[in-house]
């Protein structure tokens, strides 16, 4: 259960993170080498690491919540 709950708060801060990162980024518009659209947007802000970090601990998340939901306790 515990590992649920760390689950569950790492898949929710990662989320936030990653939507605010992401909202920045839309509020922000540029090109970046002639790279235009959300992608530009993300280089232009320097997000676009800080987002795919936050996208695979979100994805982390995820996973450590489906293996404690389906694992079988004895």
């Amino acid at each position: 259960m515990k590992k649920m709950i760390f689950g569950i708060m790492l898949g929710c801060i990662a989320a936030a993170f990653a939507l605010c990162s992401f909202v920045i980024a839309a509020l922000r518009p540029g090109v970046y080498n002639n790279t235009g659209g959300l992608l530009g947007s993300f280089l232009c802000a320097d997000l676009l690491i800080p987002f795919i970090i936050a996208m695979i601990v979100m994805l982390t998340g995820i996973v450590i919540c489906a293996v404690e939901a389906y694992s079988k306790k004895q």
